[in-house]
């Protein structure tokens, strides 16, 4: 029981004989305010990026592909139900994802007439590179397919349709990623080895060719904490940041959070660990481009190329969004510092 529940039946056995009743009934609405208002009282919901898993403070919404992406395209395609966009996202793993759970089985089928129809099409294609051939697949939820340039597969999975395309490699990939392929529910993490993304989970330990997963999270309670987690395995010829490289690269230009972003602290960069690895941290107000302000949570840890060990680039960044609070109070500065200091350390490897 915590402690403001053991608080208020204290004061409430206590003043039967003291207290007004009216004085009682708006001590007991404070509580209760308090109560539902407070992150930190909240269920936490266990989740996992790539390959490692977090505790967010709250239920969480994952932004993920919207159905017109899927379809048919669309700017932005990563985004949250009411459409609110999540650019930093990116689900690219031996390949890369769309993930959705905004198409019906009816529309979905309707996706994989076409793409039979087309392939059937390319047969006649002079160009060989154009045409493509189906592979067989095991359920007729699936269609995978190959050409000499790449291959891909478009699945559904308890409700959530994929396509998948990566190239131009073998099709072996292709082939591996979808018969390890399986639905993810939000906040199931799995105990198998393998790789999360939004509503899915590959299974297996072998050696990732690349990895580039990134996720946003919306906590349902507060829909102006938006929070950000990126796993990315170092590649050959990628630019060798160090963690507070990455960090002022991060505020000054890779996610334009703002026209001006205020670093609190004399001495700004921090040591803050995920995962047990030494990286850099800092907490700042951003100053939007309509002159409103949030704030902003950010921890870069460095990869190495050439650990023994997969050792990715990781990134959490969890920030303020008062304009995306549907109604509700903003939370404070202080709370977003203490959101993000508690996710840090929750990172581990999976």
């Amino acid at each position: 029981m915590n402690s403001a529940r053991i608080f208020w039946l204290d004061c409430h056995a206590r003043s039967k004989k003291t207290a007004r009743p009216d004085m009682m009934h708006r001590f007991a609405a404070f509580v209760l305010f308090v109560l539902s208002t407070t992150h930190v009282l909240a269920a936490p919901q266990e989740e996992c990026v790539g390959r490692y898993r977090l505790t967010l403070p709250s239920e969480a919404e994952v932004a993920m592909t919207t159905a017109k992406a899927f379809t048919d395209g669309q700017v932005d395609p990563i985004r949250f139900a009411d459409g609110m966009s999540a650019p930093l996202s990116s689900f690219a793993y031996n390949g890369v994802f769309h993930i959705s759970r905004g198409l019906s089985q009816s529309v979905f089928d309707a996706k994989l007439k076409q793409a039979k129809d087309a392939a059937a099409a390319s047969a006649s294609s002079s160009d060989a590179d154009e045409r493509y051939t189906l592979v067989a697949a095991k359920d007729a939820n699936t269609l995978a397919w190959k050409s000499a340039k790449n291959s891909g597969f478009y699945a559904y999975r308890n409700g959530t349709a994929v396509s998948f395309r990566t190239d131009p490699v073998p099709e072996e990939r292709m082939s591996d990623v979808l018969a390890n392929l399986s639905a993810r529910a939000d906040g199931e993490v799995p105990t198998a080895p393998g790789v999360c993304l939004p509503g899915l989970f590959v299974s297996g330990n072998r050696p990732d060719e690349f990895r580039n997963i990134g996720v946003t999270f919306r906590l349902k309670a507060h829909p102006d904490v938006l929070i950000f987690f990126h796993d990315l395995k170092v590649q050959k010829g990628q630019p060798q940041l160090t963690s507070r490289q990455k960090n002022e690269f991060v505020w000054t230009s890779e996610f334009g959070v703002g026209k001006a972003v205020k670093l609190h602290g004399v001495f700004p960069w921090r040591t803050i660990k995920l995962d047990g690895r030494e990286g850099v941290g800092s907490f700042g107000t951003i100053t939007r481009k309509n002159d409103t302000t949030d704030y902003g949570y950010l921890v870069t840890v460095q990869g190495d190329l050439d650990a023994p060990t997969d050792t990715p680039d990781l990134l959490l960044y969890v920030e303020r969004n008062a304009s995306a609070s549907q109604g509700k109070t903003p939370v404070t500065a202080d709370e977003i510092e203490k959101i993000g200091e508690e996710i840090a350390a929750s990172i581990k490897r999976r």
